[in-house]
């Protein structure tokens, strides 16, 4: 269904998730690397 109607070349819904299909904007990658600070710097981020 996905692959004829958004022309694509392989399944984008799999089992697990595959890393190729994600899309980080600059927002995306800003939060993401203040959870990673977070995690190893072990502070509360809320």
């Amino acid at each position: 269904m996905y692959l004829n109607f958004y022309e694509l070349n392989k399944e984008p819904f799999q089992i697990t998730p595959d890393p190729s299909f994600l899309y980080l904007s600059l927002s995306h990658r800003e939060a993401l690397a203040s959870i990673i600070y977070g995690v190893e710097k072990k502070k509360d981020l809320f």
